[in-house]
């Protein structure tokens, strides 16, 4: 069995000055927070360091470079709200940084009972040293940037159901019926509006809330629009040609066409058919033990 060294031998500490660490690696965990790090580093087993520093990509690098000169780094955190311009930071720092999905991560019973940032982060670090983190795709910046508009319109359609349930819903609690000529379920159309500003008109209690109901359905209604109409100018711009190639297959149209470019992005990054299923969600999850075996639907964890 290898002999284990200390912390103070492998890395030659007098007074935290640190001589070299030339050929060596070091595995980084970081639990990432809005206005702070908590930077654990191991090498060879060894905790070298779990300390709580300022949100700057330059004071993390500085960090590292200055108190293990000549060392090889390994960085890892999980995905969050901040997304991955630490990520992306560190590489061009010629810091190799992987981001994993949290579900992921193991974590012990102790570690789960006694959770904190420096747990979280010496986790990530041992983890990544053994090897047993695998990293989620990084997307190319400019695509990151051009996905937010097919999910900003996503958004938009979930308010607008919304809206128009509250309305409708109102509607049935204050037993007003609407008439069967405009009673289909997703009927909203102009005389189906008009009728909701006539029935507001004819009750004073109402008119200001069935208005400004209606008023915020429409306002929803009119960014939807200038929202495809945004989208349809970046894909003619930017990604004709694949969401042409795309709207070629049977039941895909401009929608789903323009969904699957922006947010699959580069197809080759795939191994496997079955791999993009994951990411996509066809792949299904299942629950089996011994002669019990359960299907729960498509995945809810992009691979």
């Amino acid at each position: 069995m290898k002999q284990q060294t200390s912390a103070a031998t492998e890395t030659k500490i007098k007074g935290r000055n640190i001589i070299d660490f030339t050929g060596k690696t070091i595995y980084v965990g970081i639990d990432v927070h809005e206005k702070d790090y908590q930077v654990a580093k191991v090498f060879d087993g060894i905790c070298l360091g779990n300390h709580r520093m300022a949100a700057s990509h330059q004071m993390l690098i500085d960090h590292l470079n200055s108190r293990y000169p000549g060392a090889t780094f390994k960085c890892v955190y999980e995905s969050c709200a901040w997304g991955f311009t630490l990520q992306r930071a560190l590489s061009r720092a010629g810091i190799e940084c992987i981001v994993v999905h949290a579900a992921d991560v193991s974590s012990s019973d102790k570690e789960k009972k006694r959770k904190t940032d420096k747990v979280d982060a010496l986790k990530l670090a041992r983890n990544l040293a053994s090897g047993d983190l695998t990293g989620i795709h990084v997307p190319d910046e400019d695509l990151q940037k051009e996905r937010n508009l097919i999910r900003f319109r996503k958004k938009l359609v979930g308010d607008l159901n919304r809206s128009k349930n509250r309305l409708k819903s109102l509607l049935k609690y204050q037993g007003i019926k609407i008439p069967e000529h405009l009673g289909k379920k997703n009927n909203w159309s102009y005389n189906f509006m008009n009728w909701v500003e006539q029935e507001a008109n004819k009750d004073v209690l109402l008119k200001d809330t069935l208005l400004l109901m209606l008023e915020e359905i429409k306002f929803l209604r009119q960014l939807l629009l200038k929202t495809e109409r945004a989208l349809r100018k970046l894909m003619k711009e930017r990604h004709n040609e694949k969401a042409t190639l795309l709207m070629t297959a049977p039941g895909i149209g401009r929608t789903i066409a323009m969904q699957f470019v922006l947010e699959v992005g580069d197809i080759k990054r795939f191994h496997s058919f079955d791999a993009l299923n994951d990411l996509i969600g066809f792949c299904p999850d299942t629950d089996s033990s011994g002669d019990m075996q359960r299907d729960r639907g498509i995945t809810s964890q992009a691979a």
